[in-house]
Protein backbone atom coordinates (compact mmCIF):
# COMPACT_ATOMS: atom_id res chain seq x y z
CA UNK A 1 0.00 0.00 0.00
CA UNK A 2 1.86 3.13 -1.11
CA UNK A 3 0.98 6.64 0.47
CA UNK A 4 -0.88 9.26 -1.91
CA UNK A 5 1.90 11.75 -3.74
CA UNK A 6 -0.83 14.94 -2.53
CA UNK A 7 -1.21 12.89 1.00
CA UNK A 8 2.49 14.26 1.57
CA UNK A 9 1.96 17.39 0.47
CA UNK A 10 -1.70 18.25 2.46
CA UNK A 11 -2.57 20.57 4.53
CA UNK A 12 -2.13 18.49 7.57
CA UNK A 13 1.25 17.76 6.80
CA UNK A 14 2.67 21.11 5.58
CA UNK A 15 1.14 22.54 9.48
CA UNK A 16 3.01 20.03 11.21
CA UNK A 17 6.50 21.00 8.84
CA UNK A 18 5.45 24.72 9.72
CA UNK A 19 5.49 23.99 13.31
CA UNK A 20 8.73 21.42 13.54
CA UNK A 21 10.72 23.64 12.04
CA UNK A 22 9.91 26.15 13.70
CA UNK A 23 10.24 24.37 17.26
CA UNK A 24 13.66 23.46 15.89
CA UNK A 25 14.79 26.66 14.94
CA UNK A 26 13.94 27.88 18.18
CA UNK A 27 15.96 25.36 20.05
CA UNK A 28 18.68 25.63 18.51
CA UNK A 29 18.82 29.75 19.22
CA UNK A 30 17.74 29.44 22.30
CA UNK A 31 20.93 30.53 24.07
CA UNK A 32 20.39 33.77 23.26
CA UNK A 33 16.55 33.50 24.91
CA UNK A 34 15.72 34.64 28.39
CA UNK A 35 13.98 31.93 30.50
CA UNK A 36 10.27 33.12 31.18
CA UNK A 37 9.96 34.00 27.12
CA UNK A 38 11.90 30.61 26.63
CA UNK A 39 9.17 29.28 28.69
CA UNK A 40 6.39 31.20 27.05
CA UNK A 41 7.26 30.28 23.49
CA UNK A 42 7.99 26.16 24.27
CA UNK A 43 4.49 26.26 26.06
CA UNK A 44 3.14 27.80 22.81
CA UNK A 45 5.31 25.23 20.18
CA UNK A 46 4.81 21.92 22.36
CA UNK A 47 0.95 21.72 22.80
CA UNK A 48 0.89 23.13 18.32
CA UNK A 49 3.55 20.30 17.67
CA UNK A 50 1.41 17.37 19.59
CA UNK A 51 -2.06 18.83 18.11
CA UNK A 52 -0.31 18.39 14.49
CA UNK A 53 1.29 15.50 14.97
CA UNK A 54 -2.05 13.49 15.66
CA UNK A 55 -4.15 15.39 12.66
CA UNK A 56 -1.62 13.54 10.29
CA UNK A 57 -3.66 11.14 7.91
CA UNK A 58 -1.45 7.74 8.74
CA UNK A 59 1.25 6.84 6.82
CA UNK A 60 1.64 3.38 6.30
CA UNK A 61 5.18 1.22 6.70
CA UNK A 62 7.21 1.82 3.64
CA UNK A 63 10.46 0.29 2.17
CA UNK A 64 13.63 2.47 2.44
CA UNK A 65 15.62 3.93 5.31
CA UNK A 66 16.55 7.37 6.37
CA UNK A 67 19.99 7.74 7.74
CA UNK A 68 19.55 10.15 11.14
CA UNK A 69 21.26 13.59 11.18
CA UNK A 70 21.00 14.71 14.28
CA UNK A 71 24.52 13.94 15.36
CA UNK A 72 25.84 13.68 19.43
CA UNK A 73 27.50 16.97 19.24
CA UNK A 74 24.09 18.59 17.85
CA UNK A 75 22.29 17.19 20.78
CA UNK A 76 25.04 18.09 23.11
CA UNK A 77 24.47 21.40 22.15
CA UNK A 78 20.74 21.91 22.09
CA UNK A 79 20.68 20.23 25.33
CA UNK A 80 23.62 22.28 26.84
CA UNK A 81 21.83 25.21 25.55
CA UNK A 82 18.22 24.58 26.90
CA UNK A 83 19.59 23.81 30.80
CA UNK A 84 21.75 26.81 30.80
CA UNK A 85 18.44 28.76 30.03
CA UNK A 86 16.06 26.99 32.39
CA UNK A 87 19.51 26.57 34.63
CA UNK A 88 17.44 25.29 38.76
CA UNK A 89 14.19 24.74 36.65
CA UNK A 90 15.52 22.29 34.56
CA UNK A 91 14.68 19.32 36.62
CA UNK A 92 11.51 17.67 37.52
CA UNK A 93 10.29 14.71 38.87
CA UNK A 94 7.93 12.40 36.95
CA UNK A 95 5.96 9.45 38.20
CA UNK A 96 4.86 8.00 34.64
CA UNK A 97 8.02 6.30 33.81
CA UNK A 98 8.61 2.63 33.45
CA UNK A 99 11.67 2.40 36.44
CA UNK A 100 8.19 3.94 38.79
CA UNK A 101 6.47 0.47 38.63
CA UNK A 102 9.26 -0.96 40.78
CA UNK A 103 10.21 2.29 43.28
CA UNK A 104 8.28 3.99 45.32
CA UNK A 105 10.45 7.31 44.37
CA UNK A 106 9.50 9.27 41.30
CA UNK A 107 12.25 9.45 38.86
CA UNK A 108 14.12 12.67 38.09
CA UNK A 109 13.97 13.84 34.44
CA UNK A 110 14.85 17.32 32.84
CA UNK A 111 13.23 19.37 30.05
CA UNK A 112 16.30 19.71 28.20
CA UNK A 113 16.71 15.71 27.98
CA UNK A 114 12.93 15.51 27.23
CA UNK A 115 13.29 18.75 24.43
CA UNK A 116 16.69 17.66 23.18
CA UNK A 117 15.16 13.98 22.26
CA UNK A 118 11.76 15.92 20.69
CA UNK A 119 14.28 17.59 18.88
CA UNK A 120 16.70 14.91 17.60
CA UNK A 121 13.33 12.71 16.16
CA UNK A 122 11.80 16.10 14.56
CA UNK A 123 14.78 17.55 13.09
CA UNK A 124 15.68 13.85 11.22
CA UNK A 125 12.19 14.47 10.04
CA UNK A 126 12.77 18.01 8.95
CA UNK A 127 16.24 17.42 7.58
CA UNK A 128 14.43 14.64 4.93
CA UNK A 129 11.78 17.21 4.22
CA UNK A 130 14.07 19.54 3.07
CA UNK A 131 15.94 17.15 0.90
CA UNK A 132 12.15 17.07 -0.91
CA UNK A 133 12.69 13.19 -2.02
CA UNK A 134 9.38 11.74 -2.30
CA UNK A 135 9.74 8.12 -1.17
CA UNK A 136 12.04 9.20 1.33
CA UNK A 137 9.73 12.01 3.57
CA UNK A 138 6.83 9.44 2.78
CA UNK A 139 9.46 6.82 5.24
CA UNK A 140 9.85 9.53 7.53
CA UNK A 141 6.51 10.51 8.02
CA UNK A 142 5.72 6.87 8.65
CA UNK A 143 8.51 7.06 11.14
CA UNK A 144 7.81 10.22 13.40
CA UNK A 145 4.49 8.90 13.75
CA UNK A 146 5.81 5.73 15.09
CA UNK A 147 8.13 7.52 17.34
CA UNK A 148 5.33 9.90 18.40
CA UNK A 149 3.56 7.17 19.60
CA UNK A 150 6.51 5.19 21.02
CA UNK A 151 8.31 7.99 22.53
CA UNK A 152 8.36 11.47 21.79
CA UNK A 153 4.74 12.15 22.19
CA UNK A 154 5.14 11.59 25.62
CA UNK A 155 8.06 13.74 26.21
CA UNK A 156 5.85 16.64 24.61
CA UNK A 157 3.26 16.24 27.28
CA UNK A 158 6.19 15.41 29.90
CA UNK A 159 7.68 18.87 29.06
CA UNK A 160 4.91 20.78 29.05
CA UNK A 161 3.77 19.63 32.54
CA UNK A 162 7.45 20.72 33.62
CA UNK A 163 7.20 24.09 31.72
CA UNK A 164 3.39 24.86 32.99
CA UNK A 165 4.94 24.35 36.63
CA UNK A 166 8.18 26.20 35.95
CA UNK A 167 6.15 28.99 34.58
CA UNK A 168 3.05 29.37 37.25
CA UNK A 169 4.84 26.83 39.91
CA UNK A 170 2.80 25.47 42.68
CA UNK A 171 0.69 27.63 45.10
CA UNK A 172 -0.33 26.40 48.17
CA UNK A 173 -3.08 28.85 50.06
Amino acid sequence: METENNDLFSRPVLDFVTIVAEFCKTLEGCAEMERQRFIDVMRGLLPMIYLKATLLPPFPEQPGYNEPCVTEEDYTFVRGNVAAVMQEQDDYLDTFVEDFKYSDQPVLRTISEDLADIYQALRDFIEVVRAGHEEAVGVALHEVQEQFGNSWGQKVANALRALHDARFGIKYE
